[in-house]
């Protein structure tokens, strides 16, 4: 039942916080308090999308409020055509045409 929310509250964090340089968002459950948002985009950010990313992480740590429960994110610059490392459960992944 825990992924289930942790995946629905990460997906409801991401609504209308994405730009077209993030590519995906893993999030890495470690056990049942411990979560990590992992963002990956194309190329450097800017202030607004490290905003954004933060502003993320911090909606979703509002289902998961501390002391209970750890939270933290990362954020890695990782250009395509790369591939994205499969680190946790994919909540988020942009259309990348590989041909």
């Amino acid at each position: 039942m825990i992924n289930s929310n942790v995946l629905l509250s990460v997906q409801r964090a991401l609504l209308g916080n994405i730009t077209s340089n993030l590519r995906a968002v893993y999030v890495l459950i470690e056990n049942e308090t411990t979560f990590k948002l992992i963002f990956y985009y194309d190329h450097e950010l800017t202030d607004e999308e490290e905003e954004l990313a933060s502003l993320t992480d911090t909606e979703f740590l509002s289902d998961f409020p501390s002391p209970n429960y750890n939270t933290s994110y990362e954020i890695y610059v990782l250009g395509y055509p790369k591939d994205i490392p499969k680190t946790g459960i994919c909540v988020y992944k942009r259309f990348e045409n590989y041909c």
